[in-house]
């Protein structure tokens, strides 16, 4: 009983960051825009609910260039969805026309503002805030709108993120010399979900269909993803040992039971 209540609190551990490490979380939570007013007062600039990065600033109560930094780090998160927007030239020369700026603002030869759903996001990513953490909390536990099975689908993605990396470092130092064209990281790709699923990474994108670019990983359950991450470990220590593909292969098969 003792075990399973340590394996409850890492993974309650692990919650408390889940959203800042996830950007698939994120993607689910980013919708729920009303939690801002939940936690806090927000004055909007425009009738489109849109802020400038000071007013996102002073929402969190962080400095500036904390807003600025996290944009650099995320911006294209942010485009993908919408959620921010860069006017110049004659569309900021109107946008100021028609909306009261702070003085420094008006002379600005650009302005980014952010809409509601990217102020939320960025609440999920600021990490020394503590209106940002509320948000968290509030998505995660006040009002439980990601249940136990979503949370741990996401720390095991992440999880699984940082074994693929182990595995594409063995795979490159052991072909060191002799690499060609990532045909490696595709042919053990490939042997991994053949151990597990008896079939190719492109078998899987159709059974599930997904598109050529979009990630499988994301169709996978909690416990597919645990068994991935079982297997790539076995083949980076195999690696590691010096052991060729198809020694590596042979011994996968032979021990399937093992990871099934």
């Amino acid at each position: 009983m003792a075990k399973n209540k340590q394996i409850e609190a890492d993974i309650t551990q692990e919650n408390l960051l889940v959203l800042i490490e996830s950007r698939t979380m994120r993607d689910q939570h980013v919708y729920r825009d009303e939690v801002l007013e939940k936690v806090k007062g927000v004055a909007y600039l425009t009738e489109d609910f849109e802020v400038t990065i000071q007013m996102a600033a002073d929402y969190y109560e962080v400095p500036f260039d904390a807003i600025k930094s996290l944009i650099r780090r995320n911006r294209d998160e942010f485009n993908v969805y919408g959620e921010m927007r860069l006017l110049k030239g004659k569309v900021l020369k109107d946008f100021k026309a028609q909306v009261q700026l702070d003085p420094d603002l008006k002379t600005a030869p650009s302005l980014t503002l952010v809409n509601r759903r990217g102020l939320l996001r960025m609440g999920m990513l600021l990490t020394e805030s503590e209106v940002a953490k509320a948000i968290r909390n509030y998505l995660l536990n006040i009002e439980e709108v990601s249940d136990s099975e979503q949370k741990r689908w996401a720390i095991e993605r992440e999880i699984s993120k940082r074994d693929r990396r182990q595995l594409t470092d063995a795979i490159k130092d052991f072909y060191e010399g002799n690499f060609k064209d990532g045909q490696q990281y595709a042919a053990f790709t490939n042997l991994v979900y053949a151990t597990l699923f008896d079939m190719t990474a492109n078998e899987l994108k159709a059974m599930y269909e997904i598109e050529k670019n979009e990630a499988l990983r994301d169709s996978f359950t909690t416990e597919d993803l645990r068994k991935v991450v079982k297997v790539e470990k076995v083949i980076s220590v195999l690696l590691q040992l010096g052991k060729n593909y198809q020694e590596i292969r042979m011994e996968l098969f032979q021990n399937r039971a093992n990871f099934l």
